[in-house]
């Protein structure tokens, strides 16, 4: 009797645990893409500069 509760409460607490790592990775796949969006803009910026010299 207490190990089927036990079950069923590491389940619900396995299953909160996967929805917030499932939301952080959403985050850090757009913060991974923001920074190359960021460095690409900067990389291009630099080659415009670098051939009106």
């Amino acid at each position: 009797m207490e190990l089927d509760a036990h079950e069923k409460e590491c389940a619900i607490r396995y299953q909160m645990v996967n929805d917030k790592l499932s939301a952080l990775d959403k985050r850090l796949w757009r913060l991974e893409a923001m920074i190359m969006v960021s460095t690409l803009s900067f990389i291009g910026l630099a080659a415009t500069l670098l051939t009106k010299i």
